[in-house]
């Protein structure tokens, strides 16, 4: 899989970025063949923003979040990634 990372507004700090790559990779245990995900983080009026943008074929994936706290905004993403992962899976699973 391949992570891209981008930080808007903000210098992020290295183990708030190692958590958000190490929480992704979790959802390869639900889907392995996601091929590109893409991270933005923004933090504007004291607020952080996580967006996460999944490729995996035949679907692109889009979650958001926000909170004041930055590690709470991404477990939040990541929950709704991973709920998004699952429904999919299931369709596929349920059609063969």
């Amino acid at each position: 899989m391949n992570i891209e990372f981008t930080a808007r507004h903000f210098q992020v700090p290295e183990d708030l970025r190692e958590y958000v790559e190490t929480q992704v990779r979790r959802l390869e245990k639900h889907f392995d063949r996601i091929n590109n995900c893409y991270i933005i983080l923004s933090h504007e009026n004291s607020m952080f923003m996580t967006e996460i943008n999944l490729h995996i074929p035949q679907h692109n994936l889009n979650a958001k979040s926000s909170s004041p706290n930055g590690f709470k905004s991404i477990d939040l993403c990541i929950e709704k990634m991973d709920h998004q992962i699952a429904k999919i899976v299931d369709r596929w699973k349920n059609h063969r």
